[in-house]
């Protein structure tokens, strides 16, 4: 029997199932519901399980925990690594999401995980260009940090630098122009986002094209691999972009006035890193200049307007 959200395979991702269990992994950390009440939303959205049976909140918790659904195995040492399954949630959601399955397990409430406001590719190393991530720190906090082979030098602790930057980025609506640019880099990402909608509605048919390519030997494995993990970074980047115009779509009048108000009184996380990657192109991170440091070094980083 397969996993909900993946073929028979384990591997090939259901698109519409994987909607569903990102939607539910959504609700989950904004707070806007609890398991049992998601679960039950499961059954009524999504139907049943891959069982024939209503989901419960064990079978969707275990679901979520389940390393595949972020494209992750854990290997020998019982670390994750990746994994062939397709991914159904980034690496962020499915760390947030175990954070909050185990600080509930712990009995310490249902508080939604924190949002970082720089991830999703809007933090990079200064060192080697990747993106930096959002992962635990040794003293239970969060940080961005560098993961990327040869470099990983590049550590910083996510709340200060997020708070720092979206301090930056408000005060910089005030400036002449600032609506009309932002209006227009807005209407872009949108259009963007209905675009990307458009290749996710066909990419079954891309992958079956390319499965009839392989078993007719148009193409190589090498050459089979390399076009599938190419559709797989475009799926990523679609559903990027999908989720970017979802959020774009939920700001409020664009003035100065409306979305300050917006950002202090109404605005989810997710709402505000959308906003902010509509100011900030990205922001550069150097490494420590004091080894083992906690002090908060503006001179470490470098902000690039959009």
């Amino acid at each position: 029997m397969r996993a909900y959200g993946h073929e028979t395979d384990g591997v090939t991702a259901v698109p519409e199932e994987a909607a569903y269990l990102a939607a539910a992994a959504k609700r989950l950390l904004e707070g806007a519901a609890t398991l049992a009440d998601t679960a039950q939303w499961m059954t009524e959205t999504a139907g049943p399980t891959v069982f024939g049976r209503p989901w419960s909140p064990t079978t969707l918790r275990r679901r979520l925990r389940n390393p595949g659904i972020a494209g992750l195995r854990e290997n020998a040492d019982g670390e994750l690594v990746e994994g062939p399954a397709e991914p159904l949630v980034d690496r962020d959601t499915f760390d947030a999401l175990q954070e909050l399955f185990t600080r509930n397990e712990r009995g310490q409430g249902s508080r939604p995980a924190h949002v970082h406001l720089l991830s999703g590719g809007t933090a990079v190393c200064d060192l080697c260009d990747s993106p930096l991530v959002s992962r635990s720190t040794a003293n239970g906090g969060r940080g961005y940090v560098c993961e990327t082979a040869g470099c990983g030098k590049v550590r910083i602790a996510a709340e200060p630098l997020d708070k720092y930057v979206a301090e930056r980025a408000i005060a910089r609506l005030e400036r002449a122009g600032m609506m009309k640019r932002l209006a227009d880099l807005r209407d872009g990402f949108v259009a963007e986002s209905e675009e990307a909608a458009k290749f996710l509605d066909g990419l079954r048919n891309h992958k079956d094209e390319l499965a009839r390519a392989f078993g007719a030997k148009d193409l190589s494995l090498g050459e089979f691999k390399k076009a599938k993990e190419a559709l797989e970074a475009r799926r990523s980047q679609a559903m990027a972009a999908m989720r970017r115009g979802k959020y774009l779509g939920e700001l409020p009048e664009l003035t100065v006035e409306a979305l300050v108000e917006w950002w202090n009184e109404t605005a989810s996380q997710e709402q505000r890193r959308a906003l902010l990657q509509l100011i900030v192109a990205e922001v550069r991170v150097g490494p420590a200049t004091v080894r083992g440091s906690r002090r908060f070094d503006e001179a470490r980083f470098d902000i690039l307007w959009r």
